[in-house]
């Protein structure tokens, strides 16, 4: 089972990592940040936490099931 995340729009730097890390999950935004498009994949919980924490800004939260942040 996947996680989904979100991308802090305030927080975000543009590194491009999550998006060079997995496209099917971020993209870039018209202002060249991070987000996460409608119907983008989820990711394994493991990955996501990998993801968010290579962000030099963290500026992705790992969400549960509940939509909740998970903490990492």
């Amino acid at each position: 089972m996947g996680v989904r995340v979100r991308v802090d729009r305030d927080s975000c730097q543009s590194s491009g990592r999550c998006v060079a890390a997995a496209p099917e999950t971020f993209g870039f935004d018209a202002e060249r940040l991070a987000e996460v498009p409608p119907g983008a994949a989820e990711l394994e919980p493991a990955r996501a936490r990998e993801i968010a924490l290579a962000c030099p800004a963290l500026a992705i939260e790992v969400l549960g099931e509940d939509g909740e942040p998970i903490d990492l």
